[in-house]
C-alpha cells in the first residue's frame, strides 16, 4: 500500500560491536555501516505522510466501519457508505 510509510530495519545491530574483544576489527563502526543506516532512516521518514496537506495515492483501504454522531469528509466520491 504506496500511503503507508516505509518500515524502518536495521541494517547493522550496532550492540553486537561491544562485546566484542578490543583489537577486533568487527568491533570498528564503518562509515559504510552508518550511512546505510542513515539512508534506511531517510527513505522511511520520507515516505510517511505529512501532517498537514498529506496526498494519497492509489486505493486505500479500510476495515468495515460503523460512524455514530456526525461525519464530516472533504469530498467522497463514488463507493457505498
Amino acid at each position: 500500500k504506496d500511503y503507508l510509510m516505509t518500515a524502518y530495519n536495521k541494517t547493522t545491530n550496532f550492540t553486537v560491536k561491544d562485546s566484542l574483544a578490543s583489537g577486533n576489527p568487527a568491533k570498528i563502526v564503518k562509515g559504510a555501516e552508518i550511512d546505510a543506516e542513515f539512508d534506511d532512516i531517510e527513505t522511511a521518514v520520507n515516505s510517511k505522510a505529512d501532517i498537514a496537506g498529506q496526498t494519497f495515492t492509489g486505493t486505500i483501504e479500510a476495515p468495515t466501519m460503523t460512524v455514530s454522531g456526525t461525519l464530516t469528509a472533504g469530498t467522497i466520491d463514488g463507493g457505498t457508505y
